[in-house]
């Protein structure tokens, strides 16, 4: 873009329809300001006009110097316009009369159309056809992080699985799928690490234990907590850093009625200063991170974007140790012996342990104010190690510890004495009795080089957001004593390497390995939060957008997008909010500027589906209200802005339905929306509280009935059984919008298990991304049926939706007793035509009187809060 105008400090913002959807620089005091910025921005809207508004950046509000409008029915065609515009009035009043100050822009606009986009429907791997620059098979274009290949990916349910759990899925190769335990893993691979350990988290909690099963541990080597652990690593003379959201409501004046400590804990219960205090001269490096905004935003932009943002991610990355066939180790270091490095398990005394003990809860540990010892040498290695990292939706943090049996009640006595956490109904406390929250979550570990990704990610924010005596904590990968033991790519040392997969982090030969996986990251950040990228070459080619003086990365939006649109049959989805496409819903027309694209992205595939005759399921799984109090004012805003991305749905599959003359298909046949919930009996010897809730309250209630919802807070997306993202990234506007709450997510695939693969036999994919979708099916309905197998058929849908039909009905039916199935029909109604409205006798939450199912719009919180 280039524009002649009077003198200012201009930049110019692309509007569809209403909504605002780039933003380019603000360049200095010049009457011809020339961006040269290109925009590749994603579309779902019914609109008359793309505009292009020019304005000067004054320190109190942006006055307008003129607009360009163009009708859409000039660029639906595909043709590119180009040239120079007169500026126009962009007010209502005066819209599209000549201006006083005359000036002109230079713009050029091409629409490209999904109907002719050759990827579109075409799955993974056809998602490279027509793509003017060189991508591979599966990859998202226009993203910071390329597709990396020969990984490996472990997809985790919930934190803990127990060991007498069977898993009735079977692949192809007659193996029965079998679960793997999150914290367990996460526990054993910061004990094994040996050079680096970086965590980085919404919440972080010292006085976690990750391992906590009674059969599994003993008097001699008991587990530590995780704030033991990290000093533990440490002291061993591992690099700890830890990146820790700051919540600024976690202050000592505050207490919150739903926890037992004295103050200091936060609003969301964060335990930020907690963390903060307990390694403080440790020799772990914690940092507290504001989520603050531009230097050279606003006052009024920065209060907002630091009081109502976070940062969101969650990811721990360790070295482990190296595979057969890796690189070696450097024998010249450290007088040919590799010093402090091991293999093996280690067998921990219980006088070792003493060491790094807590002497009581919510003191420091004796190791806390000890000066670092050397790691124990546990042994040669000969390989030199590697990296594996773990993201997901669980926050090590209490309340998130959890198998699939999702107990209230019966383990309060056992694995929950110490983590009794419930933060929808107020005044919960383990002396009052349970229910305890439930808590259902998807995570992953990511080995190969896409790990050496979430690492560089690690870098980028600690770079950003440390002081700059803070960057000498950071362990050089340029040093030889690190490299030598370390297998470090150039991605490693900062490079956004073009190459796919470094073959020497690669995990197995990707063209022999059956199982290799190919992995794709994905974040939502911006410059003030990450340093670096402002320095891309080509902010558009690397998904980058400036927004004003800030450089944006909306990659997770993009990656749902584009899986959604190559989608051929079935689309699942696992989500803790689920919100958005604002400008698409009926009322509330672009409320807290929710305008990201994956509710109408989902509804419009659907109705392409149903208008082309083919079959196509959309199954989305919901906590039945957001965490918190349900009758609050910020939960009913977040369950009204919900109800209305759902009416939206429903309304366009309503109208395809119309229009392609179906009648013998309800709307549920193809999206339907399902919660989670459990009741238990009354067990023999199971905790006795001290005292009883007040009478007549929600809480009396649930104890009563025996009953709770299962809070969802995964962040889930499974297209055709081929594709897979998991991540922190809730869909609402705050996780997809790039300057408002940090994420990261993975998008990946295993392409020998992709219909068109010669090694996929049938239409079907058959891989461990199959195998992970029948699992989640499996806990939630506690059976694998046969229909499972084909999720886009009616037959399939109707049986889910009878399964959770019939799953409401047991959950608030008077009598108490042990669900056999968990899954539950969200309480909305859906009629033929698509329109919604209540389940009959729920128009509020069971047990929550005042709450209701469809929300209530608040008068005093700001949309872009709940949104």
């Amino acid at each position: 873009m280039a524009c002649a105008v009077r003198p200012s400090e201009a930049y110019c913002t692309v509007n569809i329809g209403p909504t605002r959807r780039a933003r380019t620089n603000v360049l200095g005091h010049s009457s011809h300001p020339n961006w040269q910025e290109h925009f590749e921005i994603l579309v779902a809207d019914e609109v008359s006009e793309i505009s292009f508004t020019v304005k000067d950046d004054n320190w109190i509000g942006a006055p307008h110097l003129g607009a360009v409008m163009i009708p859409v029915d000039k660029v639906v065609s595909g043709e590119k316009i180009a040239g120079w515009y007169d500026l126009k009035d962009p007010t209502t009043t005066k819209r599209g009369k000549p201006i006083k100050a005359q000036g002109q822009i230079h713009i050029s606009v091409q629409f490209k159309p999904v109907s002719r986009d050759p990827s579109w429907g075409a799955g993974v791997l056809g998602s490279s056809r027509g793509m003017e620059e060189e991508v591979q098979d599966g990859e998202v274009p226009h993203s910071y992080f390329p597709m990396r290949s020969g990984c490996r990916v472990t997809m985790y349910n919930d934190a803990h699985q127990e060991e007498e759990h069977h898993s009735q899925v079977r692949l192809p190769n007659g193996v029965h799928w079998q679960p793997e335990s999150c914290w367990d893993d996460i526990y054993d691979a910061i004990m094994d690490c040996r050079v680096l350990c970086y965590v980085v988290g919404w919440s972080v909690y010292d006085l976690i234990k990750l391992k906590r099963d009674p059969t599994k541990s003993h008097e001699d080597a008991p587990f530590l907590s995780l704030g033991d652990l990290l000093v533990l690593k440490a002291r061993q003379g591992v690099r700890v850093c830890m990146l820790v959201w700051d919540d600024k409501s976690s202050i000592k004046r505050i207490r919150m009625p739903w926890t037992d400590h004295g103050g200091g804990s936060g609003m969301l219960m964060t335990h930020d200063e907690d963390t903060r205090r307990f390694f403080a001269n440790t020799g772990v490096h914690c940092k507290i991170c504001k989520r603050n905004g531009s230097a050279d935003d606003s006052l009024v932009q920065r209060l907002k974007t630091g009081t109502q943002f976070t940062h969101h991610q969650k990811s721990v990355i360790v070295d482990a140790a190296g595979l057969e066939g890796g690189p070696q180790v450097d024998q010249d270091l450290d007088s040919g012996s590799p010093r402090g490095l091991g293999s093996g398990k280690r067998n921990w005394t219980k006088n070792k342990l003493d060491e790094v003990r807590r002497r009581s809860p919510g003191h420091n540990s004796p190791a806390s104010h000890a000066k670092p010892a050397p790691h124990a040498n546990m042994g040669e290695e000969t390989l030199k190690r590697r990296l594996v990292a773990f993201i997901g939706g669980l926050d090590l943090c209490n309340g998130r510890y959890d198998t699939p049996r999702h107990s209230l009640f019966h383990t309060l006595k056992t694995v929950h004495t110490q983590d009794f956490y419930q933060a929808c109904i107020a005044g919960a406390d383990l002396k009052r009795g349970g229910p305890r929250q439930p808590w259902h979550d998807i995570h992953c570990k990511l080995e190969g080089p896409v790990a050496w990704d979430v690492y560089h990610n690690f870098v980028q924010r600690w770079r950003g957001q440390a002081r700059e005596y803070r960057q000498k904590q950071l362990l050089s990968m340029d040093k030889p004593k690190n490299h030598g033991r370390l297998h470090v790519p150039d991605i490693g040392r900062g490079v956004m390497a073009e190459d796919r997969g470094d073959p020497q982090s690669q995990i197995g030969d990707p063209d022999k390995w059956q199982e290799t996986w190919s992995v794709q990251l994905f974040r939502s950040i911006d410059s003030s939060s990450a340093a670096g990228l402002s320095s891309a070459q080509d902010t558009l080619k690397a998904g980058l957008s400036a927004r004003g003086t800030r450089i944006v990365e909306f990659g997770i939006q993009t990656a749902y997008v584009h899986a959604i649109r190559r989608a051929k049959r079935h689309i699942y989805i696992e989500n803790q909010y689920f919100l958005g496409s604002s400008h698409a819903w009926l009322e509330d027309k672009g409320a807290g500027d929710a305008n990201q694209l994956i509710p109408v992205e989902l509804a419009l595939k659907v109705a392409s589906k149903i208008e082309a005759g083919e079959p196509f399921g959309c199954i989305v799984l919901l906590p039945m209200y957001s965490e918190g109090v349900p009758d609050s004012n910020a939960v009913q805003e977040v369950i009204f802005w919900q109800g209305r991305t759902i009416q939206m749905m429903y309304h366009i599959i309503g109208q395809a339905m119309q229009r392609a003359g179906v009648q013998d298909q309800h709307p549920r046949d193809y999206l339907s929306f399902f919660c989670l919930g459990n009741k238990e009996e009354r067990e023999e010897g199971e905790y006795e509280p001290d005292s009883k809730p007040p009478s007549g309250s929600p809480y009396e209630a649930a104890q009563k009935n025996r009953r709770f919802q299962i809070y969802v807070h995964s962040k889930l997306m499974i297209v055709d059984d081929e594709y897979i993202i998991i991540g922190t990234a809730n869909i609402n506007q705050r996780s997809m919008d790039g300057s408002r709450d940090t994420e990261i997510a993975m998008g990946s695939f295993q392409p020998n298990h992709c219909v068109g693969n010669h090694n996929t036999k049938g239409d079907y994919p058959k891989g461990q991304i199959h195998g992970f979708r029948l699992s989640c099916w499996e806990e939630h309905t506690s059976q694998v049926k046969e229909l499972y197998e084909k999720p886009e058929s009616t037959e399939c849908m109707r049986e889910m939706n009878a399964i959770g039909d019939k799953g409401w009905q047991d959950y608030t039916s008077n009598d108490v007793h042990n669900m056999t199935s968990h899954l539950m029909t969200y309480p909305i109604k859906v009629q033929q035509d698509g329109s919604i409205g209540p389940l009959p006798d729920y128009d509020h939450f069971p047990d929550f009187p005042n709450a209701k199912v469809f929300g209530s719009k608040s008068t005093t919180l700001p949309d872009l809060l709940t949104s």
